[in-house]
């Protein structure tokens, strides 16, 4: 049975110092039988890093494609390692949407992510329009082969399904829905890589909070949420946790 992961991204909130009050609360919890993750602002990595149990894995919420260089702006791998931070998420949709990445930019990050020996979190979802275009499947199926093109070895990937429409706007995907998608999703790695689809965990993303975290996370084919908004608050996020752990 596969572990379940429980990653919250902040996007572009807290401050350093917010962060660092976050990890002392959160520290005096004891989470068992669940892996839990977050992802801070860039700013606040290595200090949020020197604060957290190490229980709790931290992660970066983007990565450049390249190594070093004059690329203003940009955070590498190297970085990244030189403060002990290996985890990086990769394709969020509002990277995808309002920083114009492409599939191709993505590939290119994850390779760069596992050249590095990161473990990647890989985000794909289908907006509004494709949905009511009822093109969903083939939308994230593409989105994930390009995403993965010329990679041999995935074992060091999670998948996040995240639906642009449910993210940061109240509505959640169906528990239903969510687990056909992952299920899907499991079917096209299996297709393309074979027996590691067992082995690879698979998150859903979008609106997760509390009161429907239980319910999503029993799903045969979610390993996993990635949280947005509800892992903003300490309580909040434990409470999601919890929910992991009952499971």
């Amino acid at each position: 049975m596969r572990r379940k992961y429980i990653c919250g991204n902040w996007k572009m909130n807290k401050t350093s110092s917010e962060a660092r009050n976050f990890a002392k609360k959160i520290n005096e919890f004891d989470f068992k039988n669940v892996d839990v993750l977050l992802a801070p602002s860039f700013i606040s990595l290595e200090s949020f890093k020197n604060n957290i149990s190490e229980k709790i894995e931290v992660a970066a919420q983007n990565i450049s494609q390249f190594d070093d260089g004059a690329y203003t702006g940009e955070v590498s791998t190297s970085m990244l390692k030189d403060i002990g931070v290996k985890n990086v998420i990769i394709g969020h949709s509002e990277r995808r949407e309002k920083f114009f990445e492409s599939n191709e930019i993505v590939n290119a990050k994850v390779k760069r992510a596992l050249v590095d020996d990161f473990h990647v979190i890989l985000c794909l979802g289908e907006s509004l329009e494709v949905k009511a275009q009822n093109k969903e499947f083939d939308f994230v199926k593409d989105e994930l082969l390009k995403s993965l093109d010329g990679i041999e070895n995935i074992e060091n990937i999670t998948i996040a399904y995240e639906p642009i429409w449910a993210i940061g706007t109240g509505k959640t995907c169906s528990s239903e829905d969510a687990e056909n998608m992952c299920r899907e999703i499991r079917g096209i790695i299996n297709k393309n890589y074979g027996e590691v689809s067992e082995k690879i965990r698979i998150l859903y993303g979008g609106s997760v909070k509390p009161s429907n975290a239980r319910e999503i996370l029993s799903e045969d084919n979610i390993d996993g949420v990635l949280v947005g908004g509800a892992s903003l608050d300490v309580d909040s996020f434990v409470e999601i946790i919890k929910a992991g752990e009952s499971l």
